[in-house]
């Protein structure tokens, strides 16, 4: 499980945002990826990481697209119902099916400091893969 905010590196791009992730194993890769979108949106410093909880399920043709079935799950369900999201934690990955879940609460503009809205996450550019020193992933925003 990711918690609050993680090491990331913001990727420049003339119209859109992008962040690089590292991890150990792709699970816990998915789960940072999911805490760079939420503190690219919010300051996580500010979230505690309850009393909301959420269970995420996707599918996908491939390990590329479950990534962007996967936050762009977490950014709907953020959005449509106010919820600022500060942990996740990737339960079940296959090849072709993620389930998960994420923790937060009610977005609070006195206490949560609002940085750059996400209209939603992109296949530009996008990567996951893996190397002698573990997974990384590339992933743009539109903004």
């Amino acid at each position: 499980m990711i918690r609050g905010r993680t090491e990331y590196r913001l990727l420049e791009h003339t119209a859109d945002l992008g962040f690089l992730v590292r991890a150990d194993t792709v699970e816990e890769l998915f789960e940072r990826a999911a805490a760079a979108l939420f503190d690219v949106m919010w300051d996580l410093d500010a979230v505690r990481a309850g009393p909301v909880e959420r269970e995420i399920s996707v599918t996908a043709p491939d390990r590329e697209a479950l990534l962007v079935a996967w936050l762009g799950e977490l950014l709907s369900l953020a959005m449509a119902e106010g919820w600022v999201f500060g942990a996740f934690q990737v339960d079940r990955l296959a090849p072709e099916s993620l389930s998960g879940r994420a923790w937060g609460e009610a977005a609070d503009p006195a206490r949560h400091r609002f940085r750059t809205e996400v209209k939603g996450v992109t296949y530009h550019r996008l990567l996951v893969s893996e190397d002698r020193d573990g997974w990384s992933a590339r992933v743009f925003l539109d903004i």
